[in-house]
């Protein structure tokens, strides 16, 4: 059964969570308007696919299941944010009440044949907002061309996070982790690949030597990733700095983190 995912956002549990064993893993977390395909249900709990098939347990309530509703979704047209954290307001104008933030990567409902600089949206929890038609994008065509421009438009869409607090399992502004910065920056130009940090078969990720390096390829450390932005800078969210900032792999420069560089195993392109 496919779903929509309802609220802004949602972490992905590696367990459901019982009142006598610690908090379970925060896995992932899936953004308002993604479909999910729900594999299992065990009491409010739902265990949940992604499109980039990770899975994990969420509650049942942030789902919307109804099958009409789901196949309305996805063949209305769509509109995907944009901004790092996008708020949705009741009315045409940012001096109204704000209705939810929704995060990049976050999908809604568009309304044929509107036009100006504010849009009147649908939101996958029900209910409607108004956004500035530029914090809109159409959704990006899957698969896209691996040209270097494409790898270097991925780049500086993760940019667009510096500053931001690392939270493990994360992949929004309010918090996100190293693949989770990785794996969205390519999503919402239409690419998925694996969410994890490690090369996996079956993803469009493949080995090529470090000599080679280009921006928008893909570091992988032990336990740990970043996105090249080329001239031996990457940008990564750092769990032992506690945010998304930008390091070099040039022992000369004042930002190299020697742990790092020493540890490379390996490069990773789109391909």
């Amino acid at each position: 059964m496919m779903a929509l995912v309802k609220p802004p956002r949602a972490e992905l549990l590696q367990t459901p969570p019982t009142q006598a064993g610690p908090p379970p893993e925060v896995v992932d977390e899936v953004l308002s308007g993604m479909e999910v395909e729900v594999l299992e249900c065990r009491g409010p709990w739902r265990r949940v696919e992604t499109a980039y098939r990770y899975q994990g347990w969420m509650p049942g309530t942030g789902l919307e299941c109804a099958p009409g509703r789901v196949l309305r979704w996805r063949e209305g047209p769509r509109g995907l944010i944009w901004p790092t954290l996008a708020p949705v307001y009741a009315g045409p104008g940012e001096e109204g009440r704000t209705v939810c933030t929704l995060p990049r990567g976050a999908e809604v409902l568009l309304l044929r044949g509107e036009a100006g600089p504010w849009r009147r949206i649908i939101l996958a929890g029900g209910g409607s907002g108004f956004l500035p038609a530029e914090s809109l994008r159409t959704l990006p065509r899957p698969n896209p061309a691996p040209t270097a421009a494409f790898r270097q438009a991925v780049a500086r869409s993760a940019l667009d996070f510096l500053g931001c607090p690392y939270r493990w399992g994360g992949k929004t502004a309010w918090g996100i982790d190293c693949s989770g910065l990785a794996s969205l920056s390519y999503l919402i130009h239409g690419a998925v690949i694996f969410r994890d940090a490690q090369i996996r078969p079956g993803f469009p990720i493949r080995p090529v030597p470090r000599a080679e390096l280009a921006a928008g390829d893909l570091l992988y450390f032990p336990g740990h990733m970043a996105l090249y932005l080329g001239e031996g800078r990457y940008v990564h969210a750092s769990g032992s700095a506690g945010k998304v900032l930008c390091n070099s792999l040039d022992p000369e420069a004042a930002d190299y983190r020697a742990d790092l560089a020493k540890g490379l195993r390996a490069v990773g392109r789109y391909l």
